[in-house]
């Protein structure tokens, strides 16, 4: 094992975990504290209604799939791949990191205030002048997209990222076209997820790191992470363009906060796959013969 391979890996952890919490303050401040920022909120929820009805209502059978039983589950088949693996120390910090991310996302909403800014802000339904920021689906979504990677393997670890950043981008998405937030409150479910399980990941690395070298060419997970994310942007444009052809014209900010969405997300788990690429758990037998050797 290298200690000093490690502590670097845990040093660009808590770095990530730090700029995630700049933004997750940052996005308050800016898009929900301010005139300027309620403006382009509301104009680009208002936007999603140039999606076609069938996008709306998938999205929506997907986010209602999100109960306190399917919580269980995640936690459950967490652990249950951390068992297997040798790793359940890990197993309990990714639960834990994915258990404070969704129930800290509920705290915030009702510590961090909103109130009407624009005469837009009027229009909205009533449950969105409180209690929304940041979403608690797309963390939901995002923070056991990045908990999965934690208990992976390093040698997939680059390639589930693609997958994992599939799965981000969706919910992030979704609660948006599905109506059920305002933008600024999916980017303040990534960022907050992101400060979370980077800590998660810190704690791991401190306490079950194993520095292995990095898979060949790891990189190419992460272009291909990177491409899917330009290629779920440019479908994104092509269904609301289809429904509404006068788009994005009329509501460009629903076209530039949504990229921004899906690329916030994709860059996130790339980023964290990446730090983790060289990283392996091991058990309790492992670093006894790691001693010995």
């Amino acid at each position: 094992m290298s200690d000093r391979a490690d502590r670097t890996i845990q040093r660009r952890l808590l770095l990530g975990a730090a700029v995630c919490a700049v933004l997750l303050m940052a996005g308050y401040f800016v898009l929900v504290s301010t005139s300027w920022g309620h403006q382009l909120d509301d104009d680009a929820y208002f936007g999603r209604q140039a999606l076609s009805r069938k996008v709306i209502q998938l999205d929506s059978g997907m986010l209602y799939l999100v109960t306190k039983a399917a919580l269980i589950l995640a936690a459950t088949l967490l652990l249950l791949i951390a068992a297997v693996r040798r790793c359940a120390l890990v197993g309990v910090i990714a639960v834990v990191g994915f258990g404070c991310a969704v129930l800290g996302a509920e705290v915030l909403k009702h510590k961090l205030p909103w109130r009407a800014l624009v005469p837009h802000d009027a229009l909205l339904q009533r449950g969105f002048q409180e209690c929304t920021y940041p979403s608690g689906h797309a963390t939901v979504g995002t923070s056991l997209a990045l908990s999965l990677l934690l208990v992976s393997s390093s040698r997939w670890r680059p390639w589930l990222a693609v997958a994992a950043g599939c799965v981000s981008a969706t919910f992030a998405t979704a609660v948006l076209f599905a109506g059920w937030h305002r933008p600024s409150d999916a980017l303040g479910a990534l960022a907050w997820s992101g400060l979370c399980m980077n800590l998660a990941a810190a704690c791991a690395v401190r306490l079950r790191g194993r520095t292995r070298p990095a898979i060949a060419h790891p990189g190419r997970a992460l272009l291909g992470s990177v491409g899917l994310g330009i290629v779920a942007a440019a479908a994104t444009w092509l269904i609301a363009a289809e429904a509404a052809p006068e788009y994005p014209y009329g509501d460009l900010s629903f076209f530039v906060l949504t990229g921004l969405i899906i690329a916030g997300a994709y860059s996130l788990i790339a980023w964290y796959g990446w730090q983790l690429r060289a990283v392996d758990w091991c058990d309790d037998r492992a670093l006894r013969l790691d001693k010995q050797t």
